[in-house]
Parts: structure tokens; sequence; C-alpha cells
């Protein structure tokens, strides 16, 4: 007598917005948790991943309802410490674990891994790398020292913060743990802020590790991603990995270290989609499960960092000499009202400026010139009726690119021809107004004509051989002057650069957070660390409105993060209730339709109530210390208050560091994801966990 088949089912998750797994029905072939699977879904083969596998359907869902998998595809299966990584991530930054799954594995990535293996390729491609003989440079006395502050506190289970000057050889002492690592047969993640920066981090880590190496990031092709997972996958030869805060959901086998440089970078930052994660902590959160070391470097430490140092929660090690020794940069502040008074200005540069930038090119040296702003002109205006040019899908002002004749919106893409025609009053009386870095490049090829001038910002580094060739130019000393955005500020090391100019510094001081002054000393810091790295005295030049500015005086004598400064800091961050005293969540409410915005506005507010936050009115702390649950501020319309023809609204909450923090951020996120889904997706509900 033939027995009855008996069916099982499995619980699957999917890269898409679901509260839930799904459960499916599963064929008579081998299956387990972290198998890959494709799944049927409205019409759709979605892919998912297996998470629970059981006898017995679940008894709130009807038999005749659940489906069955469609395939099961032969590839190696998610561990299940990186399922218990994405979880983790969720909990944390308020969003579904689908939604993690969707940043581990974009799109692209999960067509990939639909494709059929190529076995002799694949083969060849996972084999282990041949035996490379490791040369390391030897450590200078202070380099030892550091590295023996950093082995004590790998020893007592800490995070390690490397605090050293820019030119201090930092980049050395990551390489020597990480052989150590490599040579015990674990691997290593280097991770840093920028694509840019890895290309010239990735020559100097190949030359000491050869095949070992592999690089993650979005510049590299989806099947060159594709096959860095999957060597990780199949691969027991240890490796280090050189990427972007994405690789931290890479598929790590033996994890022994997490090198985080530049750890106050922004970039870190994931803004623009769920999970809104910082690299850097999902880095501290990824070697916690794992059992890893973790090494956070950089000049200028956030507060963040610095006040879990003074916590005891992260040890600290210092390097505070540059390698090559030399003096710190002679810092000069050009006031550039005065200079316009006294007719000292041409264009954007006084003419001390560029008299002073002669001389340095005139020495076979170079110069690096920072603008926060790309484009020509930031904005147009009409002489005639006073009309700026703005967006109609935005409420932002549109900039001029005159390399393509063209004004954009630089936040929802909107692009239209430039023609000196206001669109408003029908004159021919438009002027460009400011100067980005397209129009500091021209300026510059007047001053100096003889001169190769490159420019490197956004509008310009699309291609990565571009921006790679660029870098590679300057670097050889074929470039004289490069101009550019952040990116110029990131990690680079320019054997001939000899001073670094900073025009319109006051962009830097001009945006409204509790932040803003504290990474304009670490951006103005960072690009002090550009030149005069070989032992030579750099410059560093900085255009100003405000030369009595703080951040500008406390840069100019000298001062850095120690202990006094970073207690004052600190108190002033614990006067007003802010990070790292508390935890600050973001809610941003979208809608095409603005009465629409305000009624979910509205029902925010009596969540929060409900949740037991208390509405203090205004984003700045009283001083006062947080009461009950934590505080709601809101709701408020941003500076830039329509963003491609959605109007916004924002919520600032602070909640108290006690045991409540998890269940309030738990509940929070429950009756939000609630009052979206009444709302049938037509009001975006946006959570920002611990926003940058």
């Amino acid at each position: 007598m033939a027995m009855a088949e008996v069916t099982r089912y499995v619980e699957v998750l999917l890269p898409l917005k679901l509260r839930n797994t799904l459960t499916y029905r599963i064929p008579e072939e081998e299956i387990g948790v972290g198998s890959w699977v494709l799944a049927p879904l409205r019409g759709h083969q979605v892919l998912g991943v297996v998470t629970r596998v059981c006898d017995k359907a679940p008894t709130d869902v009807r038999l005749s309802t659940i489906a069955s998998v469609t395939a099961v595809l032969d590839k190696p299966a998610v561990s299940e410490a990186e399922l218990a990584f994405w979880h983790a991530v969720a909990d944390y930054y308020l969003c579904t674990p689908g939604e993690v799954f969707k940043a581990a594995y974009n799109a692209g990535l999960q067509k990939q891994l639909q494709l059929p293996a190529k076995e002799k390729k694949q083969r060849a491609k996972n084999k282990v790398p041949p035996p490379h003989e490791v040369v390391l440079n030897p450590l200078s006395d202070s380099q030892q020292k550091a590295l023996g502050q950093i082995r004590k506190g790998f020893g007592a289970h800490k995070p390690v913060l490397l605090h050293g000057a820019t030119g201090s050889g930092k980049t050395e002492i990551y390489l020597h743990l990480a052989a150590e690592q490599l040579a015990q047969g674990r691997d290593v993640l280097y991770l840093v802020p920028e694509i840019a920066v890895s290309q010239q981090l990735r020559q100097r880590i190949e030359a000491v590790f050869g095949d070992r190496l592999l690089v993650f990031h979005s510049r590299t092709t989806i099947p060159q991603r594709y096959r860095v997972i999957d060597t990780l996958r199949r691969n027991s030869s240890p490796r280090i990995l050189l990427g972007t805060r994405s690789a931290v959901f890479l598929p790590f086998r033996q994890l022994g270290l997490v090198i985080v440089d530049e750890e106050h970078d922004r970039s870190y930052k994931q803004d623009d989609m769920a999970p809104r994660y910082n690299g850097r902590d999902a880095a501290l959160m990824l070697a916690a499960q794992r059992g890893a070391d973790v090494l956070l470097g950089s000049a200028t430490p956030s507060l963040e960092s610095l006040f879990n140092v003074e916590t005891r929660k992260f040890a600290r090690a210092l390097l505070p000499q540059r390698y090559h020794g030399g003096s710190d940069p002679v810092i000069e502040i050009i006031d550039t009202t005065q200079a316009r008074r006294l007719g000292n200005m041409q264009g954007s540069f006084s003419r001390k400026l560029l008299k002073e930038m002669a001389a340095v090119l005139a020495a076979g040296q170079q110069v690096m010139v920072f603008r926060s702003r790309r484009a020509y002109a930031p904005t147009v205006q009409c002489e005639a009726c006073g009309e700026v040019a703005t967006c109609p899908h935005c409420h932002v002002a549109l900039s001029y690119h005159k390399f393509n004749s063209t004004l954009s919106c630089h936040y929802c893409g909107y692009h239209r021809p430039y023609t000196l025609r206001c669109t408003s009053c029908g004159e021919v009386a438009l002027a460009e107004r400011g100067a980005g870095t397209e129009k500091i490049e021209e300026e510059l090829r007047e001053a100096f004509p003889e001169r190769t001038i490159v420019r490197f910002d956004a509008d310009t580094t699309e291609n990565r051989t571009a921006q790679e060739r660029m870098i590679r130019d300057f670097s050889a000393g074929r470039t004289d002057i490069l101009v550019g955005t952040q990116m110029i500020t990131k990690g680079f090391d320019f054997e001939r650069l000899a001073m670094v100019v900073i025009v319109s510094a006051d962009s830097l001081f001009a945006v409204q957070d509790f932040r803003s002054d504290e990474r304009a000393f670490q951006l103005l810091t960072q690009l002090m660390g550009r030149a005069g790295r070989r032992g030579q005295q750099g410059r560093i030049v900085i255009q100003t409105f405000q030369p009595d500015h703080p951040v500008l005086q406390r840069l100019q004598q000298g001062q850095t993060q120690n202990t006094g400064e970073t207690a004052a800091l600190l108190a002033e961050r614990k006067a007003f209730t802010y990070p790292p005293y508390v935890r600050m969540i973001s809610v941003t409410v979208k809608d095409k339709y603005e009465g629409r915005v305000w009624n979910v506005c509205r029902l925010i507010q009596e969540a929060a109530q409900a949740i037991g936050l208390n509405g203090s009115g205004e984003i700045a702390g009283s001083g006062a210390g947080l009461s009950g649950n934590g505080e709601i501020a809101g709701p408020v319309t941003p500076a830039v208050d329509v963003i491609a023809g959605e109007h916004i609204a924002q919520f600032w909450i602070k909640l108290p560091r006690t045991r409540s923090l998890v269940a309030t951020k738990r509940a929070l996120y429950e009756r939000l994801d609630q009052i979206e889904q009444d709302f049938k997706g037509h009001t975006a509900i946006l959570i920002d966990v611990d926003p940058a």
C-alpha cells in the first residue's frame, strides 16, 4: 500500500517591504534554512530565502491559498548568521528584514543569482589564490606604540578608535593588522567612505596582498560583485575585502577584523531608502555578532565615537605625529569682505591668493581647490524682475551647468536648456549668481592658462575610468591644479601637493544643524591633511566672509579634539539633549497632496502621545533633559519642502538612552507602519534612526 505524500512548508523571506515572511509548499527535494528559492507572488516570480522549514502550515493561513515554491536554486545557502544580522539591522533601523535583504542583494544581484552556474569557469574563478609574499613597511616608533594600544583594546574585547593625525600612517597599521588576521585564516573587512578613495587604496593593498584582495562597491559591475559574493561563500581561503558601506552585508565565513577608515564621514550613512543605516554602526553590529575585532580610524573622530571612548565602551589609540615628519600646515584666512572693499578680488579669488598659488606652481608643486557646490552657478536670477529660476517639481533653485548649457535640479534631476530669457517676465536678463566648481575651474584657466587644471566632482566622475585617470594624473604630477567638492577630501595621498585652497568657506557654516560646526571642523582638518605629506610644510588658505567664526579660530589656533575640547563639545550636546546623550529619529511625511500630509501628521502626533512621547514644540532641547519616554518636535517644513512634486513635513524625536528605548522604538514603528498602511501607500512615512 502506497504511503500518503507528506506535504512540507517553508517560511520565505522576500526582498520586499513585508512585515512577515510568506508560507509556501515545497517540492520533494533537499531544502533547508538559507536555501534560495523562486516563489510566485502576484503573478511574478520573486527570489527569496528560506527562514524556516516545517511539516505543518500556520493555523492562520488557509491551505488552499498556499502556493508552491517554483524552484530551489543550486546556490550556496545564506547562513543563519547572515539572517540574524539582517534581522538585527531591521530591528535597530525600524524597517523590515525584507528591506535589509534588498539592500544586501539589489535587483541586479538577484537577477545574477537566478542565472545557471557555469561550472568550469566558476571553479576557476573560485580557486584558492596562489601564495603571495606579504611585504610590509616597517612601523615607526609612534606607530608601534599605537599598535600596542590597539592590541590592548582588542584584548579587552573592545572596539578601538585610532585617533591619528592626517598623514600619520594609519593605513600602514591597518595593513599590519590585516596581515595577522589573514595568516590566522580569518577574513578582513576594510571599509572606506567613498568609491574614489578605494581606487587609490586598492593599488596599495594589492601590492601587499595580491589576489587575496576583493573589491566591492557600486561602481564595480553586477557580475563582478556577484563573483565577490560567490567567492566568499564557496572559498575557505581568507580574504581582505575593500568596500564601501554596503560591504557589511557580504557573506563572510570567518570574519576576524573590521576596519572603518574615516569613521566620522557622513558618506557612511544611507539616506535615500530603507534601511537608512550607518555603515560604521552596522559594522560594529556585525563584528559583535561574529566575534571580530573593530578598528575605527580618523584624524577627526565623530563625537559619538569620542563619547564611547569617554564612557569606556571603546578603547583609544593615539598617533599624533605625521609619518614623514614635518610640521602642521600654515593656515591663512583671507577676509573676502575686506578684499572686495579694497578692490583686491579677481572673480572668486583674492589677488594675494592668486600670487601665492603662482609661487607654489612655479616651484613645481601642486594646488588643490575646494568648493562645496558643483555646477557653474548655484542659481540664476532675472535682473529685470528679480525672479530666481526654480524647479517646477521642487521648491529649489536651478543650478546652471555651462558645460552642457542646462539649468538642472540637484534634487529630482529635472533639467532644461539654458537661455537668457526669463520665464516669468520674458526679458532677456538672466544672470548667474555665485560660483560652483565649474566656474572656479574656468576662472583658474584664465588666471593660469599655461597650467593643467582638472575638475573632480559628480559631473566629471560618473565614468569610473575617467575618475581613476584624474587621480592617477594628479598623483603623478601631470595635473597642476585639482578643483573639486567633498570628493577630494577623502584620504588621498599626493606627494607634490603643497597648497589647499577653500573658496567660499561660509557655505560650510550655513547649514542649520546641531552637527554643522563639527562637520565643518572635520572637513577643514581633512583638507589640511592633504597638503605637505612628505615632510614638507603645507599651506591651507581659507577665503571667508566670517574670519572670526569659532570653527576657523579653533582651526587657526591649532586646536584639535583633545580631551578638554571634546569635554566642552559633549557638555554642549548634553545641555541641549542631543546625540550622543539621546537617540534621535527623524520621521518624514511625503505626499503629492499637501492636505493629506498634514492629516497624516496629526495622526502621527496622536500616535506619539499614545506611546508616551511629549510634544516639546521645538527642535532644540530645553536643556532640562528628556521626560517620560521621550519628546517629539514638529511637524515642521524643511528648507526644501517640495521635492519631485511631493510635499514634505518632518518630525524630530528624541528618546532617552534607557531600558525602555527598544520598546519605545518598536511601538513607534508599529504605529507608523499602521498609519502608512491605512493610507494604502499614497503617503510615504520615512523613518531615519540616527540621522546624519
